[in-house]
This record gives C-alpha cells, sequence and structure tokens, in this order.
C-alpha cells in the first residue's frame, strides 16, 4: 500500500509574496533615486560654466603649493637631512626618513599660518615621530613644537637645548 504524503502544510505556508509587478515599480524608484543622487554629487563636483567653483579650485591649488613649500623647507633643515640619512644608513634601507603633515589644519601662530609638520622615521611596521615642527606657508619660519611642554621654540632655542644632532650619534 502506498502512502499519501501531502505537499500542504497549512501551519508552515509562506506568506505571500508581492506582485512582480509592484517588485519592478519599486525596484524602478529605487533605481531612479539612485542615478538622481548620482548626478547631484557628480555635478556638484565639477566646476561652473560661470567660474563660481573656480576660486575655491585655484585657492586649493595654492595651499597644496604652500604646503609643498612648507615641507621643502623642512626636509632642508640640516638636522632633518642629517637624520634621513643616518636613518636610511643604520637600518640598510629598510627604514627611511619621512616629513608628513601633522594635521591637515593649519594653525595660527602670531597671526600667521603655519603647517603643522612632523619627521617621521618610517618602517616596514610602524612609523616613529622624531619631532614635531610648524612651518609658515612661505616656508621661512619653522619653529619646533614641544609636544611635552607645548610651547613653541625656535630653531636656535631647540638647537641649545635638544642638540638635535646628537640624536644620530646616541642611536
Amino acid at each position: 500500500m502506498a502512502a499519501i504524503i501531502p505537499l500542504y502544510y497549512p501551519h508552515a505556508t509562506m506568506p505571500p509574496r508581492a506582485s512582480s509587478s509592484k517588485t519592478a515599480i519599486v525596484a524602478g524608484i529605487l533605481a531612479g533615486l539612485l542615478a538622481a543622487a548620482l548626478a547631484a554629487f557628480y555635478l556638484h563636483q565639477q566646476p561652473s560654466p560661470h567660474g563660481s567653483k573656480a576660486p575655491a579650485a585655484s585657492s586649493r591649488t595654492a595651499g597644496e603649493e604652500q604646503n609643498a613649500r612648507a615641507v621643502d623647507a623642512l626636509m632642508a633643515l640640516p638636522e632633518v637631512k642629517a637624520w634621513s640619512a643616518h636613518i636610511e644608513k643604520a637600518s640598510g634601507g629598510r627604514a627611511h626618513g619621512a616629513v608628513m603633515e601633522t594635521t591637515p589644519e593649519t594653525r595660527l601662530v602670531e597671526g600667521q599660518l603655519y603647517y603643522q609638520l612632523s619627521f617621521f622615521e618610517s618602517t616596514p611596521d610602524a612609523a616613529h615621530r622624531w619631532e614635531s615642527f610648524v612651518v609658515s606657508a612661505d616656508g621661512k619660519r619653522i619653529l619646533v613644537d614641544d609636544v611635552v611642554s607645548g610651547e613653541l621654540l625656535s630653531l636656535e632655542q631647540w638647537r641649545k637645548d635638544s642638540a638635535p644632532m646628537q640624536r644620530i650619534t646616541t642611536q
């Protein structure tokens, strides 16, 4: 005798599905909204034909140039050059000296904007900060940011107090 197995279980029914036309309508609306949002974002990023975005773009370029000037000025310091050469030599080329922006915000010092930069020893595993600086946008004035005391020191005072060239002879 054959057993009859019911294919319908009233207590295990699935909820009714939305009709395919409703699903298509909802999917179309969501796709349209997404496309509109992407188009608005894209258009917002593009410069206006009337030039309303042009000043912002040119000021950003000027800011990047000033930042590069500040980094170049810091890298020209004899201490930074000596530290970089020492790190490279002592590590056999596995570590390098690097100047990096500590924070993207400029710092106001005596009414002038300064970039906040630090010199790091960059190894494959980590970056170790050696010293922090603030550098004027024109690169003409460099101060040492004493992170312990919170004071800004002139290069002359820093050289006198800290003897930074001694770091490479003691490491």
